[in-house]
């Protein structure tokens, strides 16, 4: 199932205006998609940065050309069994800042043509590099050619390229054998429902999490119901409490009286004011 495969269910069963998911995906990774729809996804560029986590295992002495176990296996070797310190110490290396080289079966565009499809022509294109970060990565499990990682990463990274790399700095090769994601930004595995669950336009609305209750991060403003038509029509309204108790540039939540998301505006703390950057219709 594609991250889209996703969005066509819920489309089965729900009359949505807009509806868009949060970070895509690979068709054979499992684990948690955030889903947005009306009002909801215009909170998407707000919430697509936030780190994520993976659970991957690695099968070690196998390469494949899309990186992963769905792939023509390009070379095959017996990999000698690795001490479980070696191999931290190897994963170790890719802690921090990391320059990868983005899979040409990737949905990554080029010219306006995603790399896979590109590639199944037999069309080469020069390699994109993509500069990502781990954040944190952990050996949770060492079954010989088995190997169990944790990878907690910016948007972007490609776990089939880490394991690639991996597999090559250790010098037997390596492929993605499994991957979940089981945390995105603010949302987790413990927050997430089956898709099997989705049955009627009433599960939905059941499973629905409302507008206030993401975007944790953010500071909340309440905004008096006078100043609502300001931000209604562009204009910014005055900063609320010390300014400088807010750095410029601060996005927070702005709430009506009533508790309502009405939208996500940014701090200037030069004007002393707040600019609305996402309008939500209440």
């Amino acid at each position: 199932m594609t991250s889209y495969d996703v969005i066509r269910r819920l489309k089965k069963l729900y009359p949505f205006n807009k509806i868009g998911y949060i970070g895509t995906l690979d068709r054979n990774a499992t684990g948690i998609l955030p889903v947005a729809f009306n009002d909801g996804v215009k909170l998407i560029p707000f919430l697509e940065n936030g780190e994520k986590t993976y659970k991957a295992k690695f099968l070690l002495g196998v390469t494949t050309d899309t990186l992963d176990i769905e792939g023509k296996v390009l070379s095959q070797v017996e990999a000698q069994e690795f001490d479980r310190a070696f191999l931290w110490e190897k994963l170790n290396k890719f802690r921090g800042k990391i320059t990868q080289h983005i899979p040409v079966y990737s949905s990554k565009k080029v010219n306006r043509k995603p790399l896979y499809k590109l590639t199944r022509k037999g069309i080469t294109v020069e390699p994109q590099l993509k500069d990502v970060e781990i954040f944190g990565i952990q050996l949770l499990d060492y079954t010989h050619p088995y190997l169990d990682v944790e990878v907690t990463c910016s948007k972007g990274t490609y776990i089939r390229a880490l394991s690639q790399e991996f597999g090559a700095d250790l010098g037997c090769g390596s492929t993605l054998y499994s991957l979940k994601r089981t945390k995105h930004g603010e949302f987790t595995e413990d927050m997430a429902v089956n898709i099997e669950h989705f049955k009627i336009e009433q599960d939905v609305l059941h499973y629905t999490m409302s507008l206030e209750k993401v975007l944790k991060s953010l500071r909340e403003t309440v905004v008096e119901t006078a100043l609502e038509k300001f931000l209604k029509h562009g204009m910014p309204i005055p900063l609320v409490g010390n300014s400088k108790e807010w750095q410029n540039g601060e996005f927070t939540k702005l709430l009506n009286k009533k508790g309502n998301l009405i939208g996500i505006g940014m701090a200037d703390t030069f004007s002393k004011t707040i600019k609305i950057k996402r309008l939500i219709n209440v």
